[in-house]
């Protein structure tokens, strides 16, 4: 898989198919010895996206080392497609809860069970068929679709991504004493007055979870296609989560985040890298054997009534030494140039901007593939890649003004991580050769501090 130049490495892929969302994060043994189980959305028969989705499941000792690939859950035949749910373990026995569909009211989502074995190898759907039926016509309910399940005292908890007929989007949540029967507690979150929230028609993928002092909802915005991941901190009194304030977690092609605790109990998140495209090619054909990929594991820090996203210690481990150094220097409009460098990379930077825009940009052989600009006078970083969208991040300077930048570069894949907490990402098309980068400021008196290149370990290809 590595004539693929734009394979990456370490974030998550497959050999063929597609995958979207990812599933249900569980580490299960204790702090000292036992493993991560990852599910994720999959189409093994093709590079694009079918309704036949089933579930794949990987395995690793820690959060970046993902191996085994497999089918865990598929399409029974009273089914369409297994879509997107969370794990739980019931009395030490793992359970899959998720959307069940069909192929005439796909967005009509019944909530179902599978039940897996001792070794997490084997999942047997519920042989009672699905344990929340589709919305009746009266809710006027055009989506319901992705449980997000946990233990609440000595009950379950479950909420579900909705929309209205109307374009209203929602959360829904239900109560059960033993995740088979549930009942229905109305809406738990949506579009309040007095809050500016994050639009769509539809949320998606909800998560809520206690965080901090408070709780956290984070929903991946559907509005007839995706339209990146949001987030509020605020309260919830068991029927009802009211948020302080929303914040813009990520842009496209980010989407489809889920929220997990690591061995060390920590809260953390996984989000689905999306193509930029499903084909190519002039007669629609997917251009590869694969498409789709993860995000590096997140760790997520509260930040007042913020969520504020690190990548998270894992992703250290996969450094395999320095590559290239720069700095301190002075910086000006002509960039000082590091060359060749892995494709594959995560680079550490640390300047003072003196009141202008910061550029790197990152070159191969046959042209540019990616300009970072961190503009403290519009407090954002965006990442600028040809024929592409911009994808931005809100950008905080440290106390002292110095600007602090995390690239994440993986061969197709870029993660980027400015100061004050955000994410951002972009798809890239290398050529699969070294790269070399150049740093460039346009304030005056700008200067360098330290730019520092790892080797990365590859993973996967």
């Amino acid at each position: 898989m590595t004539s693929d130049p734009r394979r990456p490495g370490y974030h998550f892929t497959v050999d063929a198919g597609w995958i979207n969302d990812p599933l249900g994060v569980t580490w299960h043994g204790d702090a000292d010895a036992g493993r991560y189980e990852l599910f994720y959305q999959l189409n093994p028969e093709a590079a694009v996206w079918a309704p036949a989705c089933r579930w794949g499941q990987a395995t690793s000792p820690d959060l970046v080392r993902w191996g085994d690939p497999r089918t865990a859950l598929e399409p029974g035949p009273d089914e369409t497609g297994c879509w997107s749910g969370s794990v739980v373990v019931d009395g030490g026995v793992p359970m899959i809860v998720y959307t069940s569909v069909l192929a005439d009211a796909p967005g009509q989502g019944r909530i179902a069970l599978a039940q897996g074995d001792a070794g997490w190898r084997r999942w047997t759907p519920d042989p009672g068929g699905p344990v929340i039926a589709a919305p009746a016509p009266e809710l006027g309910l055009a989506h319901v679709r992705d449980p997000f399940v946990w233990r609440q005292g000595d009950e379950w908890r479950m909420v579900v991504g909705a929309g209205s007929a109307e374009g209203q989007p929602s959360v829904l949540q239900y109560s059960s004493p033993d995740l088979r029967r549930w009942r229905p507690d109305g809406v738990v979150a949506g579009p309040e007055t007095d809050v500016e929230g994050p639009g769509g028609a539809v949320w998606e993928c909800p998560q809520l979870f206690p965080f901090g002092d408070a709780w956290a909802l984070v929903v991946s915005v559907w509005n007839e296609e995706p339209a990146g991941l949001a987030c509020a901190v605020g309260d919830y009194d068991g029927r009802r989560f009211t948020a302080r304030s929303w914040q813009r977690l990520a842009d496209n092609p980010l989407y489809a985040a889920t929220v997990f605790a690591d061995a060390q109990g920590r809260r953390c998140a996984l989000s689905w890298l999306q193509e930029a495209a499903g084909t190519d090619s002039a007669d629609g054909a997917p251009e590869s054997a694969w498409a789709g990929a993860l995000s590096v594991p997140w760790l997520l820090v509260p930040d007042g009534d913020r969520l504020a996203v690190r990548p998270h210690p894992d992703v250290d481990t996969l450094r395999t030494g320095v590559r290239g150094r720069l700095g301190p220097s002075s910086l000006s409009a002509e960039p000082t140039l590091l060359g060749d460098l892995p494709g594959s990379a995560d680079v550490e930077l640390r300047a003072d901007p003196a009141g202008g825009p910061v550029l790197v940009t990152v070159d191969e052989a046959g042209g540019r593939l990616l300009t970072v600009e961190a503009d403290p006078g519009a407090g954002e970083l965006r990442l600028l890649v040809s024929g592409m969208p911009d994808a931005r991040a809100p950008l905080h300077l440290d106390p002292d003004g110095a600007l602090n930048l995390r690239l994440l570069l993986d061969a197709g894949v870029v993660e980027a991580f400015p100061g004050g907490g955000a994410v951002v990402a972009a798809r890239l098309r290398p050529s699969g050769g070294t790269v070399t980068l150049g740093v460039s400021g346009a304030g005056t008196g700008a200067r360098l501090d330290r730019l520092v290149v790892h080797g990365m370990e590859r993973v996967f290809g």
